[in-house]
């Protein structure tokens, strides 16, 4: 029971984060944030689930929803290519999520759950919460330091035999094309960003355009809109 209600209350708790951050400075909610959102609190929680309390784990999903937003900006920021943001949720979610379990795990909880003696930083068992934080953060030093050497490896030997990137007229018309034979979504007519997030204003403001040509005189026809 204590490990469903840590699950669902670290998601709830970052996808409410990641789509208020996202109103606040993108300008609308997105379902992309709020879906990465409350992955990512799955991610952050999946280390401590079992050992932290229902309240500390509103601040685990917080933080988690905190970090998955920061880091996806972050990559948009260095113009490194996550379409799905893959890497905030799985790899800085998880990190998050392992050294969280090392600051709030509760002695009592951690002894049901593995009968040991240990807890996190926040708490006192003679002197086990430092060594499980330190322990935890080995842990992500050594998932990262694995992940990144192997990667280059792999990656470097694909490169090398042209087998990374596809050609250029494969990006052009897009891999749903040219692997699978259609288009993932259907768009049938280009629509500013604002158009795409729907109020009333905007709305109103879509239909206005869309009967009135540049001089102001009536279109010929309603041109679709497309909506998220």
């Amino acid at each position: 029971g204590s490990v469903a209600a840590t699950t669902t209350i670290a998601a709830t708790s970052s996808g409410l984060t990641a789509t208020l951050l996202g109103y606040l400075i993108d300008g609308h909610m997105s379902i992309h944030r709020t879906n990465n959102g409350i992955l990512g609190g799955l991610v952050s929680i999946t280390a401590g689930c079992a050992v932290v309390t229902p309240e500390i784990s509103v601040v685990i999903g917080i933080c988690g929803g905190l970090v998955y937003f920061g880091s996806s900006m972050l990559l948009v920021r260095l113009k490194i290519d996550d379409v799905v943001d893959a890497s905030p949720v799985h790899m800085f979610c998880g990190a998050w999520g392992t050294l969280a379990a090392g600051i709030f795990a509760h002695p009592q909880n951690t002894a049901m759950a593995y009968g040991t003696g240990s807890c996190g930083l926040f708490y006192e068992c003679d002197g086990n919460g430092g060594l499980q934080f330190a322990a935890n953060l080995c842990l992500v030093l050594a998932v990262l330091a694995w992940s990144a050497f192997f990667g280059v490896v792999v990656f470097g030997i694909l490169k090398a035999l042209k087998c990374l990137r596809v050609d250029a007229e494969t990006e052009r018309i897009g891999l749903d094309t040219a692997e699978h034979g259609g288009g993932a979504y259907e768009i049938e007519a280009p629509v500013r960003k604002e158009t795409l997030f729907f109020n009333k204003s905007t709305l109103e403001k879509a239909k206005l355009e869309a009967n009135l040509g540049s001089n102001g005189a009536p279109a010929a026809e309603l041109a679709p809109v497309a909506e998220s």
